[in-house]
């Protein structure tokens, strides 16, 4: 946004500057590579644990799932 400048009727003058940032939007291509991948590891390890936990639960380990 642009600069105001607000008068008083007494001898004083304000300048106000509006600054809205969007930290996201300020992202190198490289820290949004680091950030996106960083969630897909997380991802990654919790659809793992999700696998590994339903095949414990539906097999002793001897027999195939049959999901």
């Amino acid at each position: 946004m642009p600069e105001q400048t607000i008068q008083c009727t007494s001898a004083c003058t304000v300048t106000v500057q509006h600054e809205i940032t969007l930290p996201v939007l300020d992202l190198s291509p490289q820290e949004g590579a680091v950030i996106s991948s960083a969630i897909l590891l997380v991802w990654a390890v919790a659809w793992a644990f999700r696998v590994l936990i339903q095949t414990i639960k539906s097999s002793d380990g001897n027999q195939p799932n049959e999901d």
